[in-house]
């Protein structure tokens, strides 16, 4: 999964792509950073009831989002943009993990690590690039170190921040429901 400086860089460009869509950017992006906040702010939350899925350990395979089970939530509604967020945070996990990045997914967890030292290393040019604003409550969360990352590459990133923030959120919903 992405950090939250991937996932906010992608709200911003998606918000700006479709302008007549968003119509309020900060509840957008407050549901872009939900699914990865609440379980940090709530202890009896867990990344697999914000996720729609089933969270593993992050060196095995079976983390899992269930698209369709959020669809079917009662209390999303993809007319807010807070949900219409949310909603993007899962299709970006879901993708980031399953198809962009699995190679690297599968090495690092080969060597017992994690991305979270590449997230640091990136995070300075994505939130220059994007010109992101971190939220006071998850500034924290969005540390920039001056270092080469291991796994992950800007260009790559910046390509999977263009193509996600291209998205036709109409037609994931039809496609999700067509399975």
């Amino acid at each position: 999964m992405p950090g939250f400086t991937i996932h906010i860089a992608i709200a911003k460009e998606y918000a700006k792509k479709h302008e007549k869509e968003i119509k309020n950017i900060d509840e957008f992006i407050e549901g872009t950073i939900a699914p990865d906040y609440i379980p940090i702010e709530s202890q009896y939350i867990s990344k697999s009831e914000t996720h729609y899925g089933e969270w593993g350990d992050w060196t095995r395979d079976d983390q899992i989002i269930y698209l369709d089970k959020f669809l079917k939530d009662k209390k999303e509604d993809l007319n807010t943009d807070y949900w219409k967020g949310y909603f993007i945070h899962l299709l970006v996990d879901d993708y980031f993990d399953r198809i962009y990045f699995r190679q690297e997914a599968k090495q690092a967890k080969a060597n017992h690590d994690t991305f979270h030292n590449d997230y640091d290393s990136l995070n300075t040019e994505i939130i220059k690039r994007y010109h992101l604003e971190p939220m006071e409550k998850i500034k924290k969360y969005m540390n920039q170190i001056e270092d080469k990352p291991k796994y992950l590459q800007l260009e790559k990133i910046i390509q999977f921040i263009e193509e996600m923030s291209d998205i036709n959120l109409t037609h994931q919903v039809e496609m999700i429901k067509q399975k």
